[in-house]
């Protein structure tokens, strides 16, 4: 498996509220966690933070001591105990009050890969050739565009396009989305914050990934990390922005 993460505050921001983490400490299984925090000062990045490294504790944890339990279930229950966490620290703290953030996680094992997501952060996956978003966004464009009031275009330039509608910590319980897909040898994943899904379409996201469906190295699959980074840059940077890769590799490599 080849990884690589990047984040940047962007050109605008004063803070960084992205947060990341990855756990690759027991193969073949594999953690992926991007996380984009709100709350005014420091909140935001604090319940970044929070969701990154609860969600890995908490997995990391159950790979030890639940061995014959479903994926599924140990990134469900990690995301809900990222949420307690946000959510106490906010009640402890008048500075942390309505902090909150979105999530998207990724536990790669075997040929699957799990995804769990609340908010608008995202999860891209290149399989037999095809990028497709494999998450669906928590956000009010992206609702009015399920229902027809909002085309892809018009959401895009939507006031409003920044509203989530689930995140984590804001309330008293959350429950994420979580799906499974099939992850082969040569297939790529991409998670992101919207810092880059707001300003970089599908298309082009597509023609950066498509080489790296025959990535050698580990050079090559940071190279395109840092070029994600750098077109959302390009684009004025308007936002944080943070970029998570991994690559399967083919035959004994794929690990």
């Amino acid at each position: 498996m080849l990884l690589a993460v990047r984040s940047h505050i962007g050109r605008v921001r004063h803070m960084n509220q992205d947060s990341f983490a990855v756990w690759a400490e027991q193969p073949p299984l594999c953690l992926l966690v991007v996380a984009d925090g709100m709350g005014g000062a420091s909140a935001g990045e604090v319940a970044s933070r929070l969701a990154a490294e609860t969600v890995t504790a908490t997995v990391a944890e159950a790979c030890r001591m639940q061995p014959h339990s479903q994926p599924e279930e140990w990134l469900r229950s990690a995301v809900q105990a990222a949420n307690r966490r946000i959510w106490e620290e906010a009640r402890s703290s008048q500075a942390y009050v309505g902090m909150g953030t979105t999530l998207v996680a990724a536990l790669v094992y075997g040929e699957q890969v799990v995804l769990a997501h609340v908010g608008d952060s995202r999860a891209y996956l290149l399989h037999d050739g095809q990028l497709a978003q494999v998450t669906a966004d928590h956000s009010l464009v992206a609702e009015l565009v399920r229902r027809g009031q909002l085309t892809e275009e018009e959401a895009l330039h939507h006031p409003q396009r920044h509203i989530v509608t689930r995140s984590l910590g804001t309330a008293e319980f959350a429950d994420p989305d979580v799906s499974c897909h099939p992850f082969a040898a040569r297939d790529v994943l991409l998670l992101c914050t919207d810092g880059l899904s707001n300003l970089v379409g599908l298309d082009e996201l597509s023609a950066r990934l498509q080489p790296l469906q025959t990535a050698a190295a580990q050079a090559e699959v940071e190279q395109a990390a840092e070029e994600l980074v750098a077109l959302a840059l390009d684009r004025g940077g308007p936002d944080n922005v943070t970029v998570a890769l991994a690559v399967r590799r083919e035959g004994r490599d794929a690990e």
